[in-house]
Parts: structure tokens; sequence; C-alpha cells
């Protein structure tokens, strides 16, 4: 007896000193790369900015650190290491303009969330829907696809909804393939809609950020989009299809009636001020995104003005700054900072163009309508390590630019495909915050999501490649 309860504390500690362990390996990654000397070509910044970047992916494989820690921890570790001045890479990560326009977009969420309006929409669409458990599936998979705020707010507010539903039919966690398809199809539809709009997910703004500081092109909201929905409509509905065909419902219609939702509805009231100021929050700051190519207002200045909006006293979206505050994604914001800091350090130092070049280059062979395939292909592999979109586009898109600019490829295109290609990797429940909310339902195994995932995976590496093709390069330029 003295023996189990001895073991049952070192059991409980052994994950706290597994991350310590990795801590100091990273540490040690660090101390190594700072007294290597030039090789390969390799400047002394480049081989130490490359043990900040082998040192951070580390972490956030391990976990070591917190993940958002982690990206943070990124703008020091340069200055300390001698690689980047701490000034160069705080300015141009705390200083980028997407920064605010981030802050815009997960403030929104917050509002969606927190006034009760995304829960209102949503019932109003049951509402409509019926009790067809295809149709009601459908739904859900298309409410969470169309959507204009981060996709993790979307799994976050249509979750708990989802799941409601599935529990008041009966569904069990671990037996219903109702509840499998619930989970997924609220999970991918908002994963799989987030490509669709820079706001949609932080590895879409990364995208943008990196293709103007690292390339000097920029693309507005509205110029993203014709790229991105046709790519993104089409994997939805293969996504849906599959879904639904690889766990067929048990179950064709709810058991119970509208009289349920309607009683839902009856018991949220009257619309508040909250629900009205942030729907018209919401449709003001869409409508100033999409036309901002005509009214020349940059998307980061309309995301401050969302916040503004959202905290007028007596008619604010929300209860006040505090609620934002204490419900804003803080380690999407830290973790996307991290990133840039990443990415330009990269740059700045020369190791972007010496991957490209030593490691990328034999990729400059194939053919040039094969290279978006080989790129969503090349980051899918290496992003199974990541446990963020956002870290998975920090690395890469940086990369690829050097490559396309390296080889004389469209670098708009290529920059757009791995950014699109770095949240198209669904086989690992770790991969995203959006599967770990629904996994936690414990409707889905991590082999029920590797099942639908991988193959998701793939078929997403070549939607992304013919849309390229088909939709021609962005700024017009063809791909041939």
């Amino acid at each position: 007896m003295s023996t189990s309860t001895a073991a049952a504390p070192a059991s409980k500690s052994s994950p706290t000193r597994n991350k310590r362990i990795c801590f100091l390996i990273g540490i040690a990654i660090l101390i190594a790369a700072y007294f290597v000397p030039p090789v390969w070509g390799l400047k002394l910044a480049a081989i130490r900015t490359f043990g900040v970047m082998a040192t951070t992916i580390f972490w956030w494989v391990t976990e070591a650190l917190p993940i958002p820690v982690s990206g943070l921890m990124v703008l020091p570790l340069l200055d300390i290491i001698r690689a980047v001045p701490f000034n160069r890479v705080a300015s141009a990560s705390f200083g980028d303009p997407f920064v605010p326009f981030m802050v815009g977009c997960l403030a929104l969420s917050v509002a969606f969330t927190q006034s009760g309006l995304g829960k209102r929409l949503t019932y109003q669409i049951l509402n409509v829907s019926g009790t067809n458990i295809n149709r009601i599936l459908n739904i859900f998979f298309w409410v969470s696809f169309c959507h204009f705020i981060t996709d993790v707010a979307v799994v976050a507010l249509m979750y708990p909804i989802g799941l409601s539903v599935a529990k008041s039919a009966g569904a069990k966690p671990g037996k219903s393939n109702f509840g499998i398809c619930m989970m997924f199809v609220i999970t991918f539809g908002a994963v799989i809609g987030g490509l669709c709009t820079p706001s949609g997910t932080p590895s879409n703004i990364i995208t943008i950020s990196f293709m103007e500081k690292n390339a000097h092109l920029t693309m507005t909201y509205l110029e993203w989009m014709k790229i991105s929905i046709p790519i993104g409509v089409v994997l939805g509905v293969i996504a849906l299809w599959m879904i639904k065909k690889m766990y067929p419902p048990e179950m064709k219609e709810l058991p119970f009636g509208r009289e349920i939702i309607k009683k839902e509805l009856e018991s949220l009231g009257p619309w508040s001020v909250q629900e009205k100021v942030t729907l018209v929050v919401f449709l003001l700051a869409v409508i100033l995104w999409m036309t901002g190519e005509f009214t020349k207002i940059p998307i980061a200045v309309v995301a401050l003005l969302i916040v503004g909006l959202l905290t007028i006293p007596g008619i604010s979206g929300v209860k006040g700054w505090r609620e934002i505050e204490a419900n804003l994604e803080w380690g999407s914001l830290m973790l996307m900072i991290g990133g840039f800091a990443m990415g330009v350090a990269t740059f700045d130092s020369g190791l972007a163009s010496w991957i490209a070049q030593h490691t990328m280059m034999p990729l400059a062979k194939l053919p040039m309508v094969m290279q978006p395939f080989a790129v969503t292909m090349l980051v899918a592999i290496d992003s199974l390590g990541f446990s963020s979109f956002t870290a998975a586009a920090a690395v890469n898109v940086p990369l690829v630019i050097a490559y396309a600019q390296q080889s004389g490829f469209p670098i708009q295109a290529m920059a757009m495909t791995a950014g699109l290609a770095s949240s198209t990797h669904f086989i690992l429940v770790t991969e995203s915050l959006c599967f770990v909310l629904s996994y936690a339902a414990g409707y889905y195994t991590f082999k029920d999501l590797f099942k639908v995932g991988m193959i998701l995976t793939i078929i997403g590496a070549i939607v992304i490649a013919l849309g390229m093709l088909l939709a021609g390069m962005p700024m017009g330029t063809p791909l041939h």
C-alpha cells in the first residue's frame, strides 16, 4: 500500500520532469548554435537563427513551455544569442499592422460569443432546418464554414450547441456516429471555412504579412477571397460528403420536435442591445474589409474601429473592455507575434535563402504546374510536428517565399499555397485548438480523426494545387 501511494506522486510529476528536460535540451541547442563557427556557406547570424528556430520548434512539439510563450520567447532569444537585434524583430513583429487586425478579429469573436448573438443566430437556423439529421448536419457544416471571425472562435461558439443537440438526441460518446458527425462537421466546417478569408485563421494573416515584408507584395481582403473561396467550397463539399459517408448517422430524424428548439429561442428573450450592436459592427466590418480595394481603408484600421465600436459606453457589444480582455485569445496573438519575429530573422540572417537553395531546390526541377502540389505536400508533411496552424505557417511561408524568389516562380502564388496548406493538415488532434475543443466531447478518437483526416489532407493538397492552377495566379500571373 505504501509503495502504491509513493508511486502516485512520482507518476504525476513525470510529465513536469519530462517538460523540464525538454526545456533544458532546447537551451543546449541554443548554446551549441552560439559556438558553431560559419560552415557550409552559412553566416554566424544564420546559424544562430537556426538554433533559435530549432529550439522553438522543439519546444512547440514537446510543449516544454506553453506554445504561445515559446513563440514569444523567439524575440529575446534572437537578441541574447546575437542573431538579430531585438529592436529589429520587435518593430517587425509587435509593430506589424496585422497585429491590430488580429486584435480586432479576436475582439469581434468575443462579442459574438459573449453577447449571445452567435447562439441566437444558430438556433434561428436550427428552427428553419427542422429535425432531419442529414439537413441538420449540412446546416451545421455550412454555418460553421461561412464566417469572418477566427476558426477557433467558431468552434467555441458552435461546439456547445452541437453538443447539446447530440446529447438531446441520445447520442452516446464512443458509440454514436451522429455524435462523431456533429463534432466533425463543426470542426472541419470552421477550419476549411477559415481558409476563405484573411480573418478566418491566423495563418492567413501571417501569409499576407510575409508577402508584404519579404516580397513587397500586397494582397487585399477581396483578392484573397477570390482565390480561396472556390478552393474552400470544393474542399468543404468533399469533406462533408466524406464525413457522412465514413460515419453514417444511426438515426434519420431527431427524437424531438422543433418545440425544444423554439423553447431555447424563447429562453433567449428579445434581442439585447449587445446583440444588435455586435451585429451592426460585424456587418460594417465585413463591408469595409471587402471594399478596402476601393475605399483604400487598411484592414488593420477597420479592425481597430471594431474594438472602439464594441466598447462604446451604454451601447457596447460587450459589457465593457474587461470582458474582451478576459476572453480574448491572447495566446494566438502571442504565437503570431513570435511567428513574425521568426520569419523576419530567417530572412535577415540569410537562413531562409540558404534553406531554399540547399534543401528545396530539388523541387525546382519539377514543371511549373506541379509546384503548388509539391509545396502543399511538403508543408503537410513537415507540419505534422506542429500543434498549431499558425506555427506551421510562420515556419513554412518565409521559406517558400525564398524558394520562389530564387527559382523564379510566382511568389504570391507560392506563398498563398504554403499558407493554405499550413491550415489543411488534419491528421492529429493536437494540430489545432479547433480539434482539441471538439475532441473533448469524447465522441471521436484519435483514430477516427486520422481515418478521415489523412484522406482529406491529401485531397486538400490536390484541391489547393488545382485551385491555384485554375484560378490563375494572384495579381493576374498565370501558372504555366
